[in-house]
């Protein structure tokens, strides 16, 4: 209990921590300052708040005491307002679980079950054709806050970043849980150890020009091949992957031959004609050895060191959201050439944080025009 001896007149301002609220030793020193009859500005000083702070605490805690006095036979009643810190203490309380704003999950249920159609793959893009390539696609908690920016209008709220969506699921106050996610951000940086030596069919990725690990200039790609079912009959895609824009080239081909590989970069050079050497300033493989004859059909290509995945990021990353559609283990002869293309379409038409919410597509089309002019574009 507070006594008027712990009171004094001192009228420094009391150090108090921004944003802390009053506790109930503060509001009885309120009411004993009260009784004596110091102002709210004095009081102020005193706690070490605002005045407008006592002023609101004063109102908070003001309660009426009806007093009788009988007279001549005849009840008066008296009635008199002054300052109770127990009441204004349970009322603070009672109201605190109302203050600050309504979170997003509580005042838009219909933003919520939006995020989670995204990304448990249940919304319907049929009327959106940006996105229609991602039908029945799971999306992650960025790529989903990235399309329900453009699917809702500007005056919507929406989380500021992905970061809510990420507590929100761990919460669990979405129907999407953490084992929806397709990979969740806890990837560890690779250890970029000694490799064994290994002969190679061209040039070393030592060799490469700096200015390709930078990831800031255009037409530098990495090439691999994703196996469905791991058999020596079984067909395989060859991905190509541009560093720049994550962009993705996938093609279904016969075998993992360095014939098979070798038709590919033909067809490339005869859909590309003179913009080749531009769009593919440098090609950079693993020791496959499908890709040994690749060095003989692009002059700049570049072999990564043996056992270094970590050297081609650009090709394990897109390979594994590549493998979302296709399974690893399924046979590749139940894909069509339209079904492998369809896979690649959703693999560029998702929004990417690296690429600050654009699709490796969108980035792509952006470098392709700086290069060709859109009215020599084939239809």
């Amino acid at each position: 209990m507070t006594h008027l001896n712990d009171i004094t007149t001192d009228t420094n301002v009391s150090t108090r921590s921004k944003g802390s609220h009053l506790t109930i030793d503060d509001r009885v020193k309120i009411s004993v300052l009260k009784e004596l009859e110091y102002s709210n500005r004095m009081i102020a000083q005193y706690i070490g708040v605002a005045h407008g702070t006592i002023d609101r605490e004063i109102k908070r805690g003001m309660v009426t005491k009806m007093s009788k006095q009988s007279n001549n036979g005849k009840v008066y009643c008296y009635y008199k307002e002054y300052y109770d810190p127990y009441t204004a203490q349970e009322r603070c309380e009672k109201s605190r679980p109302n203050c600050g704003r309504t979170p997003i999950y509580q005042s838009s249920p219909e933003i919520i079950n939006l995020l989670d159609d995204l990304m448990l793959g249940e919304f319907d893009f049929k009327d959106h054709d940006k996105f229609e390539s991602l039908d029945s696609q799971k999306c992650s908690p960025y790529a989903t806050l990235k399309i329900a920016e453009s699917l809702v209008n500007d005056d919507v709220k929406l989380p500021a970043s992905e970061r809510p969506i990420y507590n929100w699921i761990d919460k669990g106050l979405l129907r999407t849980k953490n084992i929806d996610l397709l990979e969740k951000t806890r990837r560890t940086k690779a250890k970029h150890g000694r490799t064994p030596k290994r002969e190679q069919p061209g040039k070393n990725i030592s060799q490469r020009p700096k200015e390709v690990e930078t990831h800031t200039t255009f037409g530098h790609w990495e090439i691999d091949t994703v196996q469905g079912k791991k058999s020596a009959e079984d067909p395989v895609i060859l991905v190509l992957a541009e560093r720049l824009t994550r962009y993705n080239l996938a093609f279904k081909i016969t075998s993992k031959t360095p014939n098979a590989v070798s038709r590919v970069i033909t067809k490339l050079k005869e859909l590309t004609g003179d913009y080749f050497d531009e769009i593919f300033k440098t090609i950079t493989p693993d020791n496959g050895s499908e890709f040994f004859e690749v060095a003989n059909e692009v002059d700049q290509v570049y072999y990564a060191d043996a056992y270094s995945p970590w050297q081609r990021g650009t090709n394990e990353n897109n390979n594994r959201l590549l493998r979302r559609s296709i399974t690893k283990g399924t046979s590749l002869q139940l894909f069509s050439e339209f079904d492998v293309g369809q896979a690649n379409l959703r693999l560029n038409s998702y929004p990417r944080k690296i690429l600050g919410g654009k699709s490796s597509l969108d980035r792509f089309e952006e470098e392709i025009l700086k290069i060709i002019d859109p009215e020599t574009l084939a239809v």
